[in-house]
């Protein structure tokens, strides 16, 4: 914890960016991005001009995940962009002091474990996740209790209190590899009910995959955004976008948390990672024209500006309410607060020495297993 006087030195950096308030008004306006409108270019641009001063000002990262908004998302770097764990692993290689996180607490909590000596902040510590918020530490416990020696994979989108009482952790990208790769024929898998049952289908004949409310009682989550989608929904998409199934150049996009239905309608199914790399091929062999992807609305916004050749369509209703917390005017809060060498502990992300020792191990397992 970092109090007034007490924040790493910043570097020799010069004070300002190469551009001006109106260069970067011009930048906005040359992206040419379809949910980017004058009113947002106009009305943010100073904010974001004095945001990329400060952070070069300071040698700060900023690392951008791919559900935040335009405007968020463009204040990282290409290499600064990703999902939770890609970043706080991009943050592992970096020797900047101060690690800003644009994305929800226990994003950043990863990025801590993997960087215990760095000053993590995030903009809005209230923001959380509608996982991670409604499962913990003892809903682990319960259900070892129920299956003593099965082991325990978490999904990355946890607490670190709950990481610490499991045995490896998972990504939506590597989880049935991860499972696979598991002792015995049962696993634990928390603490996402749907994307337990995906994979559950995924391993049949493989792995009893035992999760929350299956034979139990033990208390699970689910996505909040993704499950809003509906088999219904897809159809009516499919219809209305003119998306037939197994169409040649148009495909419908699905993530893992969303309902076991909906995965069986889509197209194409699998992580943030796993659905933009399979764009990008498309994108790279001329053969995708139109996509929709069942996933938060910013993905879709992003993914529409680095693939402006395709006709995306999004459900601009399906937002997470935890990650639209995270705006321009919140992130200049704490790099002012850096610039003014006040208290940031409004923002930083703090763990104890324990809890990182044993949430850290479930982490390194997963990523040895991921080699």
């Amino acid at each position: 914890m970092h109090s007034k006087g007490e924040t790493p030195a910043a570097t020799d950096a010069p004070n300002c960016t190469d551009l001006t308030i109106e260069e970067v008004k011009q930048e906005l306006y040359n992206r040419h991005h379809p949910s980017l409108t004058f009113l947002d270019i106009e009305a943010h641009a100073k904010t974001v001009h004095r945001i990329r001063t400060l952070k070069q000002k300071h040698n700060v990262v900023m690392l951008g995940h791919n559900y935040m908004e335009p405007l968020v998302f463009g204040l990282s770097e290409k290499e600064e962009q990703g999902d939770s764990l890609g970043l706080s692993m991009y943050a592992a290689k970096t020797e900047a002091p101060y690690l800003i996180f644009n994305g929800v607490p226990f994003m950043a909590e990863t990025a801590k474990i993997l960087n215990p000596s760095k000053t993590v902040l995030v903009a809005d510590k209230t923001a959380g996740c509608s996982l991670a918020d409604n499962f913990g530490a003892e809903d682990v416990r319960e259900l070892k209790s129920l299956y003593p020696g099965a082991p325990v994979m978490i999904y990355i989108n946890s607490y670190a209190d709950a990481k610490a009482e499991s045995d490896i952790c998972c990504t939506s990208a590597n989880a049935a590899h991860i499972a696979k790769s598991m002792p015995g024929d049962t696993l634990i898998f928390v603490p996402d009910i749907f994307f337990a049952q995906n994979l559950e289908e995924e391993l049949k004949d493989e792995k009893n995959v035992v999760y929350p409310g299956k034979d139990n009682t033990a208390r699970g989550a689910v996505c909040e955004v993704h499950e809003k989608f509906t088999l219904d929904d897809l159809l009516g998409i499919r219809e209305s976008f003119e998306i037939p199934k197994g169409h040649a150049h148009r495909k419908l996009y699905a993530h893992w948390e969303c309902r076991p239905e909906v995965l069986k309608e889509a197209d194409f199914y699998g992580s943030t990672s796993q659905i933009m790399k399979d764009i990008a091929a498309r994108v790279a062999a001329s053969n995708l024209e139109r996509a929709f992807v069942a996933s938060e609305c910013e993905l879709t916004s992003n993914l529409a500006q680095e693939f402006p050749e395709v006709q995306f369509w999004t459900a601009c209703s399906v937002r997470c309410s935890h990650m639209a917390q995270v705006n321009l005017g919140k992130i200049a809060n704490i790099l002012e607060a850096i610039d003014r060498n006040e208290c940031l502990d409004e923002y930083e992300i703090t763990l104890s020495p324990e809890t990182i020792d044993k949430a850290r191990a479930p982490i390194e397992r997963m990523l040895e297993a991921s080699v």
